[in-house]
């Protein structure tokens, strides 16, 4: 493995996240030259310790490792497979992180071409934001190439808390799209819950501060384990209470005249657990509605 001292690095896209990630690896002892359109980003990342260049392929020559953080899919497609782009200009044996969150036909397309020129393409899409950079607490998940992110992990290392490696090309951004997809429902839950109470007399913030001192802020590890393992024979609340709780939620809702429509297709999902003859068994077990609606055959009990 090359030393961080001769590795080099090639970083396209110095925005907001790419130039915090350009600044640990600098931080860390990489040589890093990097590339964007932006003269503010340009000028940033030459603050920080940074070589530049003018163009992708100014940036990517003899580079060991090219990391790219970039605005979307067009941009990625173009960086990588356009003329004078990556896969045209980078040299054989070269590894390549793509950390935005872009598709996964994309991810493979690139995986698939890169492959044919000697280059490893890996899929490496960050969970957290900008304060979560700031402090190197991002987690990178990387679909791919698994002996070339074992040879060039410590790149990954110098802004990520942790790596996690999910398998073959596209997996990266497979897991980041979940992980999106949760969180994002979960946050528009929060708000139509506080709105629904809102609605009621109660404050938000004194809501919240409840909220936050309750289970849910560790619900993911209260429940999800046995939800990942399809075992729902701990009950600590069977899913046909869960069913009855909801119909309460939503019917005082609707006497309020407080929109729920998260809560209408929860209770959907937990009607359809029922209806598997599931009404006993923990209310995880609305997992399998899901599961069957896509084929699975659902577990009983």
């Amino acid at each position: 493995m090359a030393r961080k001292a001769t590795k080099k690095i090639a970083f396209l896209g110095l925005g907001r996240m790419g130039g915090l990630m350009t600044k640990h690896l600098v931080d860390a002892g990489f040589p890093v030259t990097g590339y964007d359109p932006a003269p503010k980003a340009v000028a940033a990342a030459k603050k920080n310790g940074a070589k530049t260049a003018r163009t992708v392929a100014a940036a990517v020559k003899g580079a060991d490792v090219v990391c790219s953080s970039l605005p979307s899919p067009a941009v990625v497609r173009d960086v990588y497979l356009g003329p004078k782009g990556v896969l045209e200009t980078a040299r054989r044996g070269a590894v390549c992180f793509e950390l935005s969150t872009s598709t996964v036909s994309l991810a493979k397309d690139v995986a698939e071409a890169a492959k044919k020129k000697r280059i490893a393409f890996l899929d490496a899409p960050v969970s957290g934001s900008i304060p979560h950079l700031e402090r190197k607490e991002v987690a990178a998940i990387v679909g791919g190439d698994q002996a070339a992110l074992k040879e060039h992990r410590d790149v990954l290392d110098a802004f990520s808390k942790s790596v996690t490696y999910m398998g073959k090309s596209g997996n990266g951004l497979i897991m980041k799209l979940v992980t999106n997809h949760i969180l994002n429902i979960h946050h528009s839950g929060m708000a139509e819950g506080l709105a629904f109470g809102m609605k009621a007399g109660l404050t938000a913030p004194k809501m919240m501060k409840f909220l936050q001192g309750s289970v849910i802020p560790m619900l993911i590890h209260y429940k999800g384990t046995t939800m990942a393992a399809r075992d729902y024979s701990n009950v600590i609340a069977n899913l046909g209470i869960s069913f009855k709780d909801l119909g309460l939620s939503i019917n005082e809702a609707n006497d309020l005249g407080a929109p729920v429509p998260l809560g209408a297709a929860a209770r959907q999902q937990y009607t359809s657990a029922m209806a598997l003859g599931l009404e006993d068994a923990d209310f995880n077990a609305v997992f399998e509605s899901f599961l069957n609606a896509m084929g699975t055959r659902p577990k009983r009990k």
